[in-house]
């Protein structure tokens, strides 16, 4: 590899790093995020879904005001479930992954 083409490494992973932020910064924004404008009435799949993105929910709501980690908008118990459950799954998927890591 040539000295030339070492130069642009970092700058080339800096770039790659911004798209993938970007793109999961639109993929998210598009796939059903809570906001705080939202009127229609989420139900249990919505609200599994929305507890599964929870994480990117909260990157999301860093760069923009209108993105919500819960939908205020909701029918109640259903949508509670739904919620919890789809939380349990994206958090509990990291736990076990994680613990599988620590015992090898």
């Amino acid at each position: 590899m040539s000295d030339k083409f070492k130069k642009f490494i970092p700058l080339m992973i800096l770039g790659g790093i911004v798209l993938f932020g970007l793109g999961i910064y639109i993929l998210v924004n598009r796939t059903g995020m809570p906001m705080k404008t939202s009127t229609d009435v989420a139900g249990f799949w919505l609200g599994l879904w929305q507890g599964a993105i929870v994480c990117l929910s909260f990157i999301a709501s860093i760069f923009d005001k209108n993105i919500v980690l819960y939908q205020a908008a909701n029918s109640g118990l259903t949508y509670n479930l739904g919620f919890l459950l789809g939380l349990c799954i994206s958090i509990g998927a990291g736990a076990s992954s994680s613990k599988k890591k620590n015992k090898k």
